[in-house]
């Protein structure tokens, strides 16, 4: 179970959880990093593998995914909110009616797996995702509802169909594996998507602020450090000086910012999208997608018939 990770595996999984932790706890950056090496090569000594190079990989995709379904429904509501207004609803329904669809379709996934296979699954709702993210940047009233139903269908079947994936193929890592990749993406979204996510969002509205309101936008820029190098955002405190026509206005403009940042979103389904096509020509380079078995058919038959064709006695 242990080795189907490997030290590969084990090394995400523990910098994110120690990076969490010292987060939370305010721990120095050179301990949590002494602690990440320590046990990512104790792992390492014990199971003497670096992991299956595919569950790495179905890893790595499961840092965009999360932040696709997750990281997106975390900022939706905040930037659907003024054109919702305007239609008299409350923005959080955007939410709520895409969870409603991914709930009815859910139930439906059985029959479309067996007909596409899960990867061919995964990457169509990669290609409708994206659809969705870039009609949500560009939506306007009564197409938001439109918009949302094709972005809603097109990451319902994300999360539960990767899982799905990893047990097929991985069934020796057990609830390891499934829980590993189950973390990743949700301390994923946490760690490095949601702050990929705010700078997409600073850096938009800096660009729109600069294009209506360029005198306003020297007054009000500053410069912010991030993993992602230096970049401009709004000061706060600066805006709320401002006089309240002016405050208005912006708030209008970071409106439509944060909802133009969405078609930059999309280039995460596009980067899944190229990944499990990646998948899926591998494997059918292999005689196509098929489910790993732990014990084969003849050996379970063996153990219960003793080799035996037709009845026989134990």
């Amino acid at each position: 179970m242990l080795k189907e990770a490997g030290v590969v595996g084990a090394f995400v999984i523990i910098f994110l959880m120690v990076r969490e932790v010292g987060r939370f706890f305010e721990i120095a950056m050179a301990i949590q990093y002494a602690v990440i090496v320590v046990l990512t090569v104790a792992y390492g000594a014990y199971v003497r593998s670096i992991g299956r190079p595919m569950f790495i990989f179905l890893i790595l995709i499961m840092i965009p995914l999360a932040t696709t379904e997750l990281g997106t429904d975390s900022w939706i509501t905040d930037l659907m909110r003024p054109a919702m207004e305007n239609l008299g609803m409350n923005a959080g329904w955007v939410l709520v009616y895409t969870s409603f669809i991914m709930m009815v379709l859910r139930f439906s996934a059985g029959k479309i797996v067996h007909r596409i296979s899960p990867l061919g699954l995964l990457a169509v709702s990669a290609v409708v995702a994206c659809i969705g993210l870039l009609f949500l940047s560009k939506a306007t009233g009564a197409a938001i509802l439109i918009a949302a139903t094709i972005y809603g269908f097109g990451k319902t079947f994300f999360w539960p169909t990767m899982l799905g994936v990893v047990a097929e193929q991985f069934p020796k890592g057990g609830a390891l594996t499934l829980n590993m990749i189950a973390g990743v993406g949700m301390l994923g979204v946490g760690i490095v998507g949601s702050v990929f996510l705010g700078y997409i969002q600073d850096t938009s509205v800096y660009a729109e602020l600069g294009e209506q309101r360029p005198e306003i936008q020297s007054q009000i820029g500053i410069e912010q450090n991030s993993v992602f190098g230096t970049y401009h955002s709004i000061d706060l405190d600066k805006l709320a000086a401002l006089p309240e026509a002016d405050q208005e206005e912006i708030a209008q403009i970071q409106a439509d910012g944060k909802k133009a940042a969405l078609a930059t979103v999309a280039i995460f389904p596009v980067i899944m999208f190229i990944c499990y096509m990646i998948l899926i020509f591998y494997f059918k380079s292999k005689g196509g997608y098929q489910a790993q078995e732990l014990v084969g058919h003849a050996a379970t038959d063996e153990k219960y018939t003793g080799g035996v064709e037709g009845p026989a006695d134990a």
